[in-house]
């Protein structure tokens, strides 16, 4: 066995999960982005966890609004996928960039995505500091499946190009 930096160890980490992390700013404009770590925390109640950077806008919407949408993607949506990924919503109306089909939530004010194979309407229940991340604690209020949709994984990347499969 040979010792590397734990950057290149998480590297290896595949297949991950994908999903749409959502938000609305005081004007409830929607904004979004991508993460990798997510993770079931809680069954009852049901919860939720997602890790993003501090330096985020969305991590900054977050903790304004203390609610969001986590919205797990499929293939139909890669394109949208990886545009959220690139660009940064302080910057660009992403939602209205890429036309991705939204609909109004139950319980908060963070837009679904119709699209998506399932969507969680998410009120958040604490956060912790993990460095140059925060992990938000999310309790699920609402969930949402297009059960004939699967779900998009991250396999890895080549050449700085994300390859991902549907499972």
């Amino acid at each position: 066995m040979e010792e590397v930096k734990p950057s290149e160890a998480f590297s290896k980490l595949r297949p991950e999960s994908v999903v749409f992390v959502i938000s609305v700013d005081k004007n409830r404009r929607p904004s979004g982005m991508i993460a990798g770590w997510f993770m079931k925390c809680s069954s009852s109640p049901p919860m939720l966890a997602v890790t993003l950077s501090k330096s985020g806008y969305t991590h900054r919407l977050i903790k304004e609004s203390k609610e969001f949408v986590i919205a797990v993607p499929n293939k139909e949506l890669e394109k949208e996928l990886l545009y959220f990924g690139e660009t940064h919503g302080d910057e660009v109306d992403k939602f209205k960039e890429t036309g991705i089909e939204i609909e109004k939530s139950k319980f908060v004010k963070c837009p679904l995505i119709k699209n998506a194979t399932i969507n969680f309407e998410c009120k958040l229940e604490k956060e912790v500091d993990t460095g140059d991340h925060i992990i938000f604690i999310g309790r699920v209020l609402t969930s949402y499946m297009n059960k004939n949709k699967k779900v998009l994984l991250n396999m890895k990347k080549i050449d700085e190009k994300w390859i991902f499969e549907e499972f």
